[in-house]
C-alpha cells in the first residue's frame, strides 16, 4: 500500500514542487506509512465533489453533442448507441432530465429545440417536452376530438303484443354509401303469452333434498321401484288424503310415491288432489336375524341391550325401542331380478356396551341375503362423503363394514351387488356422535340417562358426545 501511494504521488506532484515531493517520499519511512495514508485520503475526499461537478458538466455537453449531431444528420440508430454508452444509469431519463432543464433554464433555444427532436424521436414521454415542441412548431399539435350534442328523439312505446306474438328480427351486414341497400331475410319468432308462462311455472313439482326411493305406494312397506338423485325434479301428480306421501311422475312416464319430507316443493301445490287409486300395504311376516345357517350365526354381533329404530330414508322418524333384533323381510325376489338392499334394522349400542363416556364411536353395517346368510363382496358408499367400503374385506367378520364415526357421522347406501351388477337400496343414516342430536328415548333405552330431567343434565353437560356407536342391516330381496 505504501509503495502505491509513493508512485501516486510521485507521478501526480508537477515537477515544480520537488521540494514537497521529496518530503512526502521522506514520509514512508516504516514508522510514517499510516500518517501518509491518512493525508491522501483526505485529500482525494476533499477533490471528490469537485471532480462529480466535473464529471456532470462533461455528461451535460456530451449529451448537448449528440442531439445537435442528431439534428444534423438524422440518424436516429447512431444517437440511440451514443446514448446508451453514457456512463448514466439511465440515459433516456438523463435525457429527458436534461432537456426539460434546458427549457425552464431558457437555455440556448438551438440547443434545446435540438434536445427536444431527439427526446421526440425517441418517443420519450414528458408534458414539458411535447408542450414547448407545439408552441415552438417543433411538433405537430396533439389532435383533439369535438363532440357534437345529439338531439334526444323520443321513440313511441311499442304497442302490446297480441296473443299469439310474433317477434321480427332484421338483420342486416353495413351497406356502403354509394352501393345499393338491400334488405335481409326475416326471422320470426313465437313468443309464449305471459299467460302460458305463468301456469308453466306454477305448475306442481318437487326437487329431491338427496337421494331418496321411489315406492310402489304410500309407505315404507312397498317395495322400491326407483329412486331420485338429490336436486332431481319431478311432477306431483297426486297426494295421499294426509298430505304426507306425493304421487310423482318420471320422466320415463312412470309413476310413483314419495315421502313428503324428502321433497321439496316447487309451484302450486294446492291443485294436487287426492289419489283415486291408492295401493294397499302389503303384509310381511318379521324375520328374526339370530335364523340363519349356524355357520354364519356367530359372526353376528347382537349385543344383549334393547334394539333402537332409528329413522330411515323415506319414513316418518319413530323412536320406539324393538323387543329383539328383529328384520323385517325384504320383498320376495329371485336372482335374476335387480339386487334391491332394504334397511330391516338400526340401532344405536348402549352406553354399557360402546365403552362409556370414552370408549368407541363406529358405525357396523351389517349385510345378508333373503335367507339371513351374510354377504361378502358387496360394495356400500357414503351418503356424505362418497367412502365406498366393500363387506368381508376389513377382516371384521363376513357381510360387515365397519366405519368410524366423527361428529354429525355418516350414512351409506348399497351401490353393487356381490356379483358385481348395480345394485339399489335404502337410505342407512341419522348415526350421530353429537349426544344433543339424539333423542331422549332413545339415550334413557341406552343407558345414557333415566328419564326428562336426567337427560337434559346430560345434554347441558355434553353427554358422551364424539362417543357413540350405530349398528344397521341391509337385506337383499333375494
Amino acid at each position: 500500500m505504501a509503495r502505491l501511494i509513493r508512485s501516486y504521488l510521485t507521478n501526480r506532484i508537477p515537477q515544480s514542487s520537488s521540494r514537497l515531493a521529496l518530503l512526502f517520499q521522506n514520509l514512508f519511512s516504516p514508522s510514517a506509512r499510516w500518517l501518509a495514508l491518512f493525508a491522501v485520503v483526505l485529500m482525494l475526499a476533499g477533490c471528490g465533489p469537485a471532480r462529480a461537478a466535473n464529471n456532470e458538466a462533461q455528461m451535460r455537453e456530451e449529451i448537448t453533442r449528440i442531439a445537435q449531431q442528431f439534428q444534423a444528420d438524422q440518424d436516429l440508430a447512431k444517437a440511440s448507441a451514443a446514448l446508451e454508452s453514457l456512463d448514466v444509469a439511465n440515459p433516456r431519463q438523463w435525457l429527458m432530465l436534461q432537456t426539460e432543464e434546458s427549457i425552464t433554464t431558457n437555455a440556448d433555444p438551438v440547443v434545446a429545440a435540438s434536445m427536444v427532436k431527439l427526446t421526440e424521436a425517441l418517443n420519450i414521454q414528458s408534458s414539458v417536452i411535447r408542450t414547448y415542441a407545439e408552441q415552438q412548431g417543433l411538433a405537430a399539435p396533439t389532435p383533439t376530438f369535438i363532440i357534437d350534442e345529439v338531439a334526444v328523439v323520443q321513440t313511441p312505446q311499442p304497442a302490446p303484443l297480441s296473443t299469439p306474438a310474433q317477434v321480427v328480427i332484421v338483420t342486416s351486414e353495413p351497406v356502403a354509401p354509394d352501393s345499393e341497400a338491400t334488405s335481409a331475410p326475416a326471422v320470426l319468432i313465437d313468443l309464449a303469452t305471459p299467460a302460458e308462462q305463468s301456469s308453466a311455472s306454477a305448475a306442481p313439482q318437487g326437487k329431491a333434498t338427496g337421494l331418496i326411493n321411489v315406492r310402489s305406494g304410500p309407505g315404507t312397506d312397498f317395495s322400491a321401484v326407483a329412486a331420485l338423485n338429490s336436486d332431481e325434479i319431478v311432477q306431483l301428480i297426486a297426494k295421499t288424503p294426509a298430505g304426507d306421501w306425493w304421487q310423482i311422475s318420471l320422466a320415463n312416464g312412470a309413476t310413483g310415491w314419495v315421502f313428503g319430507q324428502l321433497l321439496e316443493t316447487m309451484g302450486d301445490v294446492s291443485g294436487v288432489t287426492v289419489a283415486a287409486d291408492i295401493p294397499t300395504a302389503p303384509t310381511t311376516a318379521p324375520v328374526a336375524v339370530a335364523e340363519q345357517p349356524a355357520s354364519t350365526a356367530a359372526d353376528i354381533s347382537t349385543p344383549p341391550s334393547a334394539p333402537l329404530t332409528a329413522p330411515v330414508a323415506d319414513a316418518a322418524p319413530t323412536a320406539a325401542p324393538a323387543a329383539e333384533l328383529t328384520a323385517t323381510a325384504a320383498p320376495a325376489g329371485s336372482p335374476s331380478d335387480q339386487p334391491y338392499f332394504k334397511l330391516v334394522s338400526s340401532r344405536m349400542w348402549n352406553k354399557a356396551e360402546n365403552g362409556d363416556c370414552r370408549g368407541q364411536h363406529l358405525l357396523r353395517i351389517n349385510v345378508i341375503d333373503a335367507n339371513g346368510v351374510r354377504i361378502n363382496g358387496v360394495r356400500l358408499k357414503g351418503i356424505y362423503t362418497g367412502e365406498v367400503m366393500v363387506t368381508g374385506s376389513q377382516g371384521k367378520g363376513d357381510g360387515v363394514i365397519e366405519y368410524d364415526l366423527y361428529s354429525t357421522g355418516e350414512g351409506f347406501t348399497v351401490i353393487q351387488n356381490d356379483d358385481g351388477r348395480e345394485a339399489a337400496s335404502d337410505r342407512a343414516e341419522g348415526f350421530t356422535t353429537q349426544s344433543r342430536d339424539i333423542s331422549q328415548d332413545l339415550l334413557i333405552a341406552g343407558g345414557y340417562c333415566t328419564n326428562a330431567s336426567d337427560c337434559q343434565i346430560f345434554y347441558d353437560s355434553w353427554g358422551c358426545n364424539g362417543h357413540h356407536s350405530w349398528e344397521a342391516t341391509f337385506q337383499r330381496n333375494y
